[in-house]
């Protein structure tokens, strides 16, 4: 008979989810940090997608934690902001943000501190271009036509494809460009477990080819390798900034995964722990009225934290074990921690409420 309350409860659940949309407003700003952790599973099925689907990747491991942040784009260096933060001329680059990026560099073509810059809008989220110190020399580079990362509103079903190239030249040395097609296809809706959160997400397949042309000056020669495709399957969520997974492939191989990993610590009498345990569920999430936590079995207080710690609400765990019913319909939109304190560890997981 538990059985069947439970297998009736985890039903409920699942069809309380809905399908979630992803805008303008879900994207970075200056001034945000992105924190995540990197991993490489050994497999990954790519075709474990569809609507109202539920993705369980609380297995991964952190494996090394880092982050990102957004800067504005007045505080990259001067010479960067040519393309980017002057409005009346280029204003399809005028950006709002900027990023850290990796250098590039070989034989006489280096590319050191490198920002990439970002824009936003209604329409689409796009990298517009780097500022870098070339061979010695700050230098502003567009994407021209730029690249669209993703478009607005994505909903599930949604297909888009985009081209973008860059180029620099070092004169009397060498000329170096880059073509990129990207192609999406938003293939599926659903919940996603992490090793410590949980989120309502739409999966977003981006197939990426780049082709590189090479013409050296002091050889009079120029040659086009050839164009390499990765695939990355991205998980974004609402209110995230970042995709809360992304699993990148190489000939259908993974080659690296990065996760959302809230690095927080609880400090309590008991012992202190990481936001981690894998068996601490909330379904549905995001939820409008009544959601379910299955409590651990040594269960001593349960409690809705908002973005400052603050208690707002009891979650009845006397007498409980297993799914256990709360109701959030008197909470406002907005992401929460539930937090379990059990008799010598305490747990945590995010809930999002959404009316």
């Amino acid at each position: 008979m538990k059985q069947l309350v439970t297998l009736a409860l985890f039903t409920t659940a699942t069809l309380g989810q809905a399908q979630i949309t992803i805008g303008q407003a879900d994207m970075p700003s200056a001034g945000d940090t992105m924190r995540y952790q990197n991993d490489t599973p050994t497999t990954f099925d790519a075709g474990d997608t569809g609507p109202g689907h539920i993705w369980d990747f609380s297995n991964l491991v952190p494996q090394g934690e880092g982050a990102d942040t957004a800067v504005t784009v007045a505080s990259t260096p001067l010479l960067y902001q040519f393309f980017f933060n002057n409005p009346f001329i280029y204003p399809d680059w005028d950006a709002d943000y900027a990023m850290k990026g990796a250098s590039i560099g070989f034989a006489q073509l280096q590319i050191q501190d490198l920002y990439d810059y970002y824009k936003k809008s209604g329409s689409a989220f796009s990298n517009v271009g780097f500022g870098a110190t070339i061979n010695g020399l700050p230098s502003s580079v567009q994407r021209d036509p730029v690249d669209h990362i993703f478009r607005f509103p994505m909903d599930y079903g949604n297909v888009d494809s985009s081209f973008s190239t860059w180029n620099v030249s070092v004169p009397t040395i060498l000329y170096f460009g880059e073509e990129q097609w990207r192609h999406n296809t938003v293939d599926g809706w659903g919940t996603l477990y992490l090793p410590a959160d949980t989120f309502e997400v739409l999966r977003v397949e981006s197939r990426i080819s780049r082709s590189d042309t090479i013409y050296v000056d002091q050889f009079g020669i120029g040659f086009q390798l050839p164009a390499i495709e990765t695939i990355e399957y991205k998980w974004v969520a609402q209110g995230m900034d970042a995709p809360v997974l992304t699993i990148t492939t190489l000939a259908g191989n993974p080659v690296g995964a990065r996760f959302y990993y809230d690095p927080t610590t609880i400090a309590t009498g008991l012992n202190t722990v990481i936001n981690s345990d894998r068996a601490l569920r909330v379904m549905p999430n995001p939820a409008d009225q009544l959601a379910w936590v299955a409590l651990p079995v040594d269960a001593v207080s349960a409690q809705v934290l908002d973005a400052e710690g603050r208690t707002v609400l009891n979650v009845p765990t006397t007498g409980r074990q297993g799914n256990t019913s709360f109701d959030v319909s008197g909470l406002a939109s907005g992401l929460y921690t539930l937090q379990v304190t059990g008799r010598s560890e305490v747990r945590t997981v995010r809930l999002s409420v959404q009316h």
